[in-house]
């Protein structure tokens, strides 16, 4: 237990911007996190096993298309940011911001990158520092891991402990680190003194929560939320379909009530390393205690099965106009997850692409933002629409709606177009034959 002097001591340092932070895990998390500290004041070591990726930020150059070069030139001219590749390259810290991958390994939750990004704090790390942890975990994993590596014992050392969910949602200019309000919990009051000391420092709105265990719940509810709404309008999707409805006029008439209602779209399915990772993170803990989550279960389910559920609605309108989908010649636009994002993590997009390959359908697809290096198999890229391309194709898939898309052409050229985007809500004049809302 630390002494309530050398908490204060702590608190002083922090205050006078005098704590040099280690930032483990530069992704799309760790480094706006980095800048954020930076730009408060402080000194900060990024640290990355990839040496690539640090080389490059040494070098002044971006990796992530969600942080620009001007941004990165400003770390690197502010003189208080460097990234090195090994923790034995850093002297000591005062604190360790921990914001690795936690995904899932055929299934189920994959904790090797938390463990070992606490094992290499405990390389270097002094008596009286403090670790915050920003991945996301089932409830108990971040004192428990720290526990494990750092011991319980007299002999163990002495540290603060946090945990403070990230919440980044990147390509949204709306907000930033430090002005989207921040959740923290603490190990005990001290870690929650030394803990509030610093996120004033960095943050414009933040909420305590009564333990480190809630506040990791409180990240799981986030994204299981999202999970269970996303999975509820696909399933009003097939409903309205059925009915003979638009589901999109649907949601947006319900949207109109000022209260009680919040609008989730339907789409191909759902991406990224949230929506699709996180609810199984709290599945497989609360299994552990009896307690079977029926609803979470059944919309992991349901979202896991919606590329399959694409897929089956474009192999049956096929088949109803004699067009069977084996040998048929498909455009599909959008292989990453996220509407102006090259990133294809957890993808559903790349799945019904190669699904549609399986089935032998002649497919390309078209994605201007994913990265030149990536390839779906040996299923062709497109890098350049033109009217002739379009023209040849069956139909037109739309799964990712790209502002950089030249739409045009779609909208004029194609024959057919499955769209899982709304993208051609209020097009007028069409030579479109059929549009078909998925």
């Amino acid at each position: 237990m630390i002494s309530d002097e050398k908490t204060k001591q702590f608190v002083d340092q922090v205050e006078d911007k005098k704590s040099l932070i280690m930032v483990l895990g530069l992704g799309y998390t760790g480094l706006p996190l980095a800048e954020c500290i930076v730009r408060a004041g402080f000194d900060v070591v990024g640290y990355d096993t990839n040496s690539a990726k640090v080389q490059m930020l040494n070098n002044g150059e971006s990796y992530s298309e969600t942080f620009s070069s001007a941004r990165l030139e400003y770390l690197i001219k502010s003189g208080r940011f460097k990234a090195v590749d090994n923790v034995l390259k850093s002297k000591p810290c005062d604190i360790y911001w921990v914001c690795v991958p936690t995904p899932l390994l055929n299934g189920s939750p994959s904790l090797s990158c938390f463990y070992e990004a606490i094992s290499s704090i405990s390389l270097i790390a002094k008596d009286n520092f403090l670790i915050v942890n920003s991945s996301t975990s089932f409830p108990g994993t971040t004192q428990a891991i720290c526990q494990s590596v750092f011991g319980k014992d007299a002999n163990s050392p002495d540290y603060f402990l946090a945990y403070s969910p990230e919440r980044e949602d990147p390509g949204n200019d709306l907000y930033s680190t430090k002005s989207l309000p921040r959740v923290y919990g603490a190990l005990d009051s001290n870690s929650s003194i030394v803990a509030n000391a610093l996120f004033r420092q960095l943050f414009d709105q933040i909420h305590q929560a009564s333990s480190i265990q809630t506040a990791e719940a409180s990240k799981l509810m986030e994204n299981v939320f999202r999970a269970v709404n996303i999975a509820l309008a696909n399933e009003w999707s097939d409903i309205c379909s059925g009915l003979n409805v638009d589901v999109w006029e649907v949601i947006k008439l319900a949207a109109t009530k000022p209260f009680g209602f919040q609008a989730f779209y339907p789409g191909p399915g759902v991406g990224g390393h949230c929506i699709p990772v996180d609810p199984y993170y709290l599945l497989s803990r609360v299994k552990s205690f009896g307690c079977n989550p029926a609803l979470i279960s059944l919309a992991c389910d349901l979202n896991k099965k919606r590329p399959n559920r694409v897929v089956s609605v474009i192999k049956n309108y096929l088949n109803a106009n004699l067009k069977p989908l084996e040998g048929s010649n498909a455009l599909v636009i959008g292989a990453g997850y996220k509407k102006n994002l090259g990133d294809i993590r957890e993808s559903p997009s790349v799945e019904i692409i190669k699904q549609l390959h399986a089935l032998g359908c002649n497919v390309i697809w078209h994605d201007p933002l994913v990265d030149p290096g990536f390839n779906i198999g040996e299923i062709p890229r497109v890098i350049q629409l033109n009217s002739i391309l379009v023209e040849k194709q069956d139909f037109c898939l739309v799964l990712v709606d790209h502002d950089k898309v030249e739409w045009k052409i779609i909208f004029q050229y194609a024959s057919i177009v499955f769209d899982a985007k709304n993208k051609f809500l209020n097009q007028s004049g069409s030579v479109i034959a059929k549009v078909i809302k998925i």
